[in-house]
C-alpha cells in the first residue's frame, strides 16, 4: 500500500486536513439549534480521521433569538463555533463572505441555517475529492420537508432531490484556494438570490467540474405557506430575487442563464397559465388554495401557489429591467 507525501496511506489519503462550515443565519431561531447539532454529529467522523472542523456562523442582523441561540450552543460544542455578527442586514452573499474572512479550513462547506444534515454529510463531501481532478467542487441533494420533525426522521432522497443548479449553498463545498482565486461571492448581490448560482457559473467558466455527492444529504425545512404573513415574507424574498436577477443576467449573458432566470416570454406565458389565466393573484391565492385543498386537489393548489409566488419574481425582474432602460434613456444612452 503506497504512502503519499503527507504520510497518509493510499486507502485513507486525505486531500484536506481542515474543514470550515459556513452558515449564514437571518431570523432562523426555529432551526439554527438543530442545524448546528447535526453539523456537530457530522463532524465526528472527520475528527476521528484527524481532520479538524470549525463552524463559522454569520449572523445577518437577525431580529429574533438566532444570535443568542448560537451563543448558548458555542461554549459546549464539540468543535469550534465562531460567530460573526453583522450590525445591519447585508444579504447572504456578504454574510458568507464575512464568515469566509475568518474561516481557516482548507475545504469550505456551505450549509444554510434551515438545513439539517445526515451524520455522514461532511465525510461524504470530503471523500468526493479523493482521487478527483484538482479543479472540482461538490454539491449534494437537498430534500424539502414541511417541518423540523420530518427532517429529523431523515426520509430517503429521491432522484428529484438532486438539484440541477450549478451550485446550491444549502449543500455544497469548494476548496478555499478556489474561492480565493475567484473572489468568493460577489458583494454586488446585496439582497436575496443568485449569489450561489453566480459563483457556480464562475467556477464552471474557470474550468472547475461539478461533482455530485449523493451521500451528503441535507434536509431543507420549508413550512407550507398557509397564512398571509408567511405569503408576504415569501413574496418579499421573490421581489428581492427579481431585482438581483438583473446582476446575474448582466454577468452571464448566455442564453442558458436567461433560461435559469426565467427571462423569456415563454416563462411569462407559463406563469400566466399556472395562475389560471391570470385570475389567481397574490391577493386571492390562499383562498384558491384552500378551495382546492377542501376538494382534495392539493396538487392543483400547489401549482396555483407556486404561480402566484413566481409572479412576484417575474414582475420584479420586469420592473428592474424597465427602470434600467429608463435610467439609460434619461442619461442619453
Amino acid at each position: 500500500m503506497r504512502t503519499d507525501p503527507r504520510g497518509q496511506t493510499e486507502q485513507g489519503a486525505k486531500r484536506f486536513v481542515s474543514v470550515s462550515v459556513i452558515v449564514p443565519v437571518r431570523n432562523r431561531a426555529g432551526t439554527i439549534r438543530a442545524c448546528l447539532a447535526h453539523l456537530f454529529q457530522a463532524a465526528t467522523p472527520l475528527s476521528e480521521q484527524g481532520v479538524s472542523v470549525e463552524i463559522v456562523v454569520a449572523n445577518d442582523a437577525s431580529t429574533d433569538r438566532s444570535k443568542s441561540i448560537v451563543e448558548e450552543v458555542a461554549p459546549n460544542a464539540p468543535v469550534p463555533v465562531r460567530l460573526v455578527n453583522l450590525a445591519e442586514r447585508q444579504g447572504p452573499a456578504r454574510a458568507r463572505n464575512a464568515a469566509l474572512s475568518v474561516a481557516q479550513g482548507e475545504l469550505v462547506v456551505f450549509v444554510d441555517s434551515d438545513i439539517v444534515v445526515v451524520p455522514g454529510f461532511l465525510l461524504a463531501h470530503l471523500q468526493a475529492y479523493e482521487g478527483a481532478a484538482e479543479r472540482v467542487y461538490t454539491v449534494g441533494p437537498v430534500i424539502n420537508v414541511a417541518d423540523l420533525e420530518t427532517a429529523l426522521r431523515f426520509p430517503p432522497p429521491t432522484p428529484w432531490d438532486m438539484s440541477m443548479a450549478s451550485l446550491h449553498t444549502a449543500n455544497a463545498s469548494v476548496p478555499r484556494q478556489s474561492l480565493l482565486e475567484l473572489g468568493a461571492f460577489d458583494d454586488g448581490y446585496d439582497a436575496y438570490g443568485w449569489e450561489d448560482l453566480d459563483l457556480g457559473r464562475r467556477l464552471k467558466k474557470a474550468g472547475f467540474a461539478r461533482v455530485e455527492v449523493k451521500g451528503a444529504v441535507a434536509y431543507h425545512v420549508d413550512p407550507p405557506i398557509t397564512t398571509q404573513a408567511q405569503l408576504a415574507a415569501r413574496l418579499q424574498k421573490e421581489r428581492e430575487r427579481g431585482r438581483t436577477a438583473l446582476r446575474f443576467l448582466d454577468k452571464h449573458p448566455e442564453f442558458s442563464a436567461r433560461l435559469t432566470a426565467q427571462d423569456t416570454s415563454f416563462h411569462v406565458f407559463l406563469n400566466w397559465l399556472m395562475r389560471f389565466g391570470g385570475a389567481i393573484t397574490e391577493d386571492n391565492v390562499l383562498a384558491w388554495v384552500d378551495w382546492a385543498n377542501r376538494r382534495g386537489w392539493t396538487g392543483l393548489g400547489r401549482v396555483w401557489l407556486a404561480g402566484a409566488v413566481n409572479q412576484a419574481y417575474l414582475a420584479a425582474l420586469a420592473s428592474s429591467k424597465r427602470n434600467r432602460r429608463g435610467h439609460r434613456l434619461g442619461d442619453g444612452r
